[in-house]
């Protein structure tokens, strides 16, 4: 079992901690291979919005060097686990830009067939509120690339540092986050595919109509369903 890691933060505090005993919980259920990416480092640019990507394919975008390696392994492996400390009520800005860089993998544009089995895991910390938003904004960035299962957990620490953390506490989250890992080891390795969510057969059939009222047959967009068969009907990535 492969799984891409995406760290929103250098930092390695709670999160991280949090974390690596998820890890090591799912290494305890079989053998996993856990591939890592450290933001902001493994990608250290802002998304400028120049469009290229849209327009002129991934390949021209300025950031290709840091964006194409990570969304090959992304593509390969079984699942994918997001991470992110809370930061000024939602997710942190290197973990937002790192999904900005992706848009062009919505369903609407050109979606990866791959990233409709996977499953995917978003884990976050925070000193009081802002999970919730936290964990939708990449969540609904997910969806959007057609992931078939979002999963998440999130604790909140009140300030405290993991390693000064009460030991009645610090239990408690340790045992959620061996309970979460092991369910979602145990989903992962079923390798079942769910039925797609509502919404996003929805914005499928909402995308395929967008497109063929599109006048320009040469976008890259349109030249990308009809290669994968989507654009006619004939295929569907469900």
């Amino acid at each position: 079992m492969k799984i891409v890691v995406i760290h929103g933060s250098p930092r390695k505090g709670n999160t991280y901690k949090a974390t690596k005993q998820f890890k090591e919980e799912m290494e305890k259920q079989g053998e996993v291979e856990f591939v890592d990416f450290f933001l902001p480092k493994d990608m250290p640019e802002f998304c400028h919005g120049c469009m290229n990507c849209f327009l002129k394919g991934e390949e021209s975008c300025p950031h290709a060097t840091h964006t194409m390696p990570i969304l090959d392994q992304m593509v390969s492996a079984d699942a994918l686990i997001f991470t992110t400390p809370v930061f000024a009520l939602s997710l942190s800005g290197c973990m937002k830009s790192f999904l900005d860089h992706y848009a062009y993998i919505f369903i609407v544009h050109r979606a990866r067939s791959e990233m409709f089995n996977k499953k995917a895991f978003i884990l976050t910390s925070t000193v009081g509120a802002g999970s919730k938003a936290a964990i939708k904004t990449i969540s609904t960035s997910l969806k959007y690339w057609g992931i078939n299962r979002v999963y998440n957990y999130s604790f909140t620490t009140f300030g405290t540092e993991w390693d000064n953390m009460e030991s009645d506490k610090k239990s408690k989250i340790k045992k959620e986050i061996m309970n979460q890992a092991k369910k979602f080891y145990a989903e992962v390795d079923s390798g079942k595919k769910h039925m797609p969510y509502l919404f996003i057969s929805i914005m499928f059939k909402m995308s395929r109509f967008i497109l063929k009222k599109y006048a320009d047959d040469t976008s890259l967009d349109k030249q990308y369903w009809i290669k994968k068969g989507w654009y006619s009907g004939e295929k569907s990535p469900f």
